[in-house]
């Protein structure tokens, strides 16, 4: 599912510009977070949409992909946006949320090393190393904002901001590789490029 692939990989590559120069007064500001926001949302749509109709059409495995990391979107979405609104809201929340989301993500990216689909195998990557990071990042900034509430003194985000930061540069590694066979597929649907010829 082309279009799935290239609106993850459009949401990946925003999110990489998000973070990639963030530093400790830009953590939660910023019009590239509007902008990261409404590229999950159109992700979030893209994904659902394409992995429920792939498992329809049997091409299971690409369509748990799409349909989990889709529905993931739609959760992160509403928690970057109306979650962070909420009074009861923490940093914490978003690192939970990332974090766990590895789990899933391990145990789909056996079947592409087994099937030695280049391209995929590396977005996994990219996009575990992303979450993993991401989690870490924001447990950072909570557990400096909690530190600076208790001693009355400004929040020490620089360890945030580092993990941040890498979290960013997987999250253009795993983009690169999702435009990578989002051309592949691209190509092999429009007879540009057959199967045996592909790397994916």
């Amino acid at each position: 599912m082309p279009v799935g692939t290239a609106l993850f990989a459009f949401a990946l590559a925003v999110y990489g510009v998000r973070f990639v120069g963030v530093k400790p007064t830009t953590v939660a500001a910023g019009p590239v977070t509007v902008g990261l926001n409404y590229a999950v949302l159109i992700a979030a749509i893209g994904e659902s949409i394409c992995g429920i109709l792939a498992v329809m059409r049997g091409l299971t495995y690409k369509g748990y992909i799409l349909s989990i990391f889709g529905i993931w979107l739609w959760g992160f979405f509403f928690l970057i946006t109306a979650g962070v609104a909420s009074k009861t809201f923490t940093p914490d929340s978003i690192g939970w949320y990332a974090l766990l989301l590895d789990i899933p993500a391990i145990i789909m990216a056996v079947p592409a090393f087994k099937q030695r689909n280049i391209p995929l195998s590396i977005a996994f990557v990219g996009l575990i190393i992303l979450q993993f990071f991401l989690g870490l990042g924001y447990h950072e900034v909570y557990n400096a904002i909690n530190t600076a509430a208790a001693t009355k003194s400004v929040p020490k985000l620089s360890s945030a901001v580092s993990l941040l930061k890498v979290s960013a540069w997987a999250g253009w590694v795993a983009s690169a590789a999702l435009f990578w066979l989002f051309a592949v597929e691209v190509y092999e649907a429009t007879g540009v490029l057959r199967r045996h010829d592909s790397l994916a």
